[in-house]
């Protein structure tokens, strides 16, 4: 019964030690987090991904324990997570070790400038007061070791800020969990003297490196570098890789709106050299505050200009899929429709009539394709697929906002069987993202321009994306089924049928789970943003395309982008029974669904 129990894949409704499952938060290498609920309270619920007694060479239940010791050590700071209750589940014993704690409804920090545009008097409070929680655990001997943008959530309610997952923390005496040199941590927060040592020793037996009160000011000194030079710090890479030049550009050098005051402390907290940098984060926390006092219309506009919002339906302008058309409006429609089909299927009918001779000159009658032209934030003009995609893996383990449990719906009518991938789809050269002019890439251009000059029946008959109601069940091309699940291919991406991440449904429409986008037929661009997964890392994107116009929406991906720069054909699909159902509101053509979701790697088109 133990074995038969994940904690990744609980279920809406599934008790846990008296804790109502609501949905997944999210989940990685370490652990899944739920938001569950108790006599009317919600808290999330963390659940270490493997059993004590698993062999798990990450020793994840081990890192669960160590994380609850430091939030108990570090309790009572209003700006750091509260653990309420820890136990086994479902053996007392032999259980999955969770822990339940606080639940912030609210966005990683990096969404918080992406949504709110703060100003730079707002991110000097939100940072000071982070500096203030970090004073908080060094005073009681303990380390983060792992401060980033996702771990940072800023609540929705007030803006008020709070450190969370402390799976990589450490406390005074607590056991070694692994014999590496280096503690767990991303890379671009690990501070210079600790990459200086990981070069000088990483080959020595049993070398550690010392984390220091600096290496977390370092880090928390990169969020604020990375919140005042990107626009987009949740979505995009950050634009200046700190340490590949000394002393790194000045953010107000990067983004005129910093003001200099700001500028000049943050190149402070990162200093090359640790006692150039704040010592302590006491000290950070007083010269943050000290900047609180300063004057000037510098400090209340935001820093970084609102960037414009593109639906993905682009004919209609964002205030109108609520509104129901004009009716002189929808007559003209219909005619101009009903005109262009009389064209088409007197074309196919005059191609296709056997007593017909050929013809010398036959005129072409097809409708011009309206090319799929769509702008991602602040990147330029993106080229349009069209292919059914997959999406795969758990998402990581910050707290993105709730959203609303949805039911699943019995599948509707579908559609003939869609017409398979246009041949070379999945077997181009891989190309380095510097090479390309634009992603995802294109081979479904003249399949689309085929299906617009097609009549209605032919349509049907081809499988064309928009004559679609829902694309038939299928199985997965065999060169994607082995990229995605071979094993002993050393380019292959080694995942396992039913492996989840979650996903962007759309780059040009980021946001959280809870957030309604608007959406409509066409192809797709979407984005890994959780996953425990290393062959569908985070930042992975992934082209396909999604259906809208029946009951559900489904979402099919093709073809994969690594961050290494390489392409792999994948099927990846939205939600766990190969569709999401649509949120109220939807209308043709403007159908509202969350921004986020779970995908899945499948084996066959569900």
């Amino acid at each position: 019964m133990l074995t038969a129990i994940s904690p990744a894949h609980l279920q809406p409704g599934q008790m846990v030690d008296g804790w109502r499952v609501l949905r997944l938060l999210g989940s990685g290498t370490y652990g899944a987090v739920y938001l569950v609920e108790k006599d009317g309270q919600r808290f999330a619920m963390k659940l270490a991904m493997h059993r004590a007694s698993s062999g798990d060479a990450e020793q994840a239940d081990a890192r669960l324990t160590r994380e609850m010791v430091c939030l108990v050590q570090v309790s009572g700071h209003p700006n750091i997570v509260r653990i309420h209750a820890h136990g086994r589940w479902p053996d007392v014993t032999k259980g999955w070790f969770y822990v339940v704690l606080d639940y912030v409804e609210g966005y990683t920090l990096g969404e918080w400038v992406e949504k709110m545009h703060p100003t730079a008097r707002e991110v000097v409070r939100v940072f000071a007061k982070l500096a203030a929680a970090l004073a908080h655990l060094h005073a009681r001997s303990v380390f983060h070791r792992d401060l980033k943008l996702g771990n940072i959530l800023v609540r929705a309610l007030d803006g008020e800020p709070f450190i969370l997952d402390f799976s990589a923390g450490d406390y005074a005496r607590a056991p070694e969990l692994t014999d590496s040199p280096l503690p767990p941590g991303t890379r671009r927060y690990r501070s210079p003297e600790a990459s200086r040592f990981l070069r000088e020793h990483g080959e020595e037996h049993g070398a550690r490196y010392e984390f220091k009160a600096t290496d977390d000011v370092y880090a928390l000194g990169i969020c604020l570098y990375d919140v005042l030079t990107n626009a987009q710090p949740a979505s995009e890479p950050p634009r200046v890789l700190v340490g590949g030049q000394w002393p790194p550009p000045a953010p107000h050098t990067l983004n005129p709106r910093v003001p200099e005051p700001l500028s000049t402390a943050v190149l402070h907290f990162i200093a090359r050299q640790p006692e150039k940098r704040a010592p302590t984060a006491e000290v950070m926390r007083r010269q943050l505050e000290a900047l609180l006092s300063q004057q000037g219309g510098e400090w209340v506009v935001p820093l970084h200009m609102p960037v414009p919002h593109l639906l993905l339906a682009p004919a209609a302008p964002e205030e109108e899929p609520q509104i129901a058309p004009r009716p002189p409006r929808r007559r003209w429609v219909g005619a101009v429709a009903a005109m262009v089909l009389g064209v088409v299927a007197l074309a196919a009918y005059a191609l296709l009539r056997p007593s017909t001779p050929p013809m010398t000159q036959a005129p072409d009658v097809r409708v011009p394709a309206q090319p799929f032209v769509a702008r991602d934030a602040g990147t330029g003009a993106m080229a349009a697929t069209s292919p059914p995609a997959p999406a795969a893996s758990p998402p990581g383990v910050a707290l993105p906002p709730p959203a609303p449990v949805q039911k699943e719906s019995p599948p509707v009518k579908r559609a003939p069987t869609p017409m398979p991938l246009p041949a070379g789809s999945t077997d181009r050269k891989p190309k380095s993202p510097a090479s390309r002019p634009s992603w995802p890439p294109s081979p479904w251009a003249t399949f689309l321009k085929t299906c617009a000059g097609a009549a209605a029946a032919a349509a049907l008959q081809l499988g064309c994306p928009g004559a679609q109601v829902r694309p038939e069940p299928a199985d997965c091309p065999s060169e994607a089924r082995d990229a995605m699940f071979n094993w002993e291919r050393k380019d292959g991406l080694r995942l396992d049928p039913g492996d989840t991440v979650q996903l962007t449904l759309d780059r040009r429409q980021p946001g959280a789970q809870s957030e309604r986008g608007v959406y409509a037929d066409g192809p797709v661009t979407g984005v890994v943003r959780l996953s425990h997964l290393k062959g569908l890392p985070v930042g992975t994107l992934v082209s396909g395309y999604l259906w809208t116009s029946g009951e559900v929406a489904v979402g099919r991906y093709t073809e994969a982008q690594l961050p290494d720069g390489r392409t792999v054909p994948v099927c990846i699909v939205l939600g766990r029974k190969g569709y999401l159902e649509k949120w109220t509101g939807s209308k043709p053509g403007a159908t509202q669904l969350p921004r986020t979701s779970p995908a899945y790697a499948v084996e066959r088109w569900p």
